[in-house]
C-alpha cells in the first residue's frame, strides 16, 4: 500500500466536530420545540431536531473540509 491510501483510512469520513455539533443542535433543537410544544408529540419534536442536526452536521463537514483544503 501505498502512503496516500494508509492517510485516507486513518482519517474519519465524518469529521468529530461535525458529529459533535449535529448532536448538540439535535438536543437543544428538541428541548426547545419539546418546551414550547403543549404536546409531547414525538414526531413533532424529532422531525425538527433530525432537520437541524443534519443541517448543522453537513455545514460543519463543509468547513471543515474547506479549511483542510486551503
Amino acid at each position: 500500500m501505498n502512503s496516500a491510501s494508509q492517510r485516507d483510512r486513518s482519517q474519519p469520513k465524518s469529521p468529530r466536530v461535525a458529529v459533535a455539533s449535529a448532536l448538540i443542535a439535535a438536543l437543544f433543537t428538541t428541548g426547545v420545540v419539546s418546551w414550547s410544544t403543549p404536546d409531547g408529540n414525538l414526531v413533532v419534536t424529532l422531525v425538527p431536531a433530525l432537520a437541524v442536526g443534519l443541517a448543522v452536521f453537513g455545514l460543519a463537514s463543509w468547513r471543515s473540509r474547506r479549511g483542510e483544503s486551503e
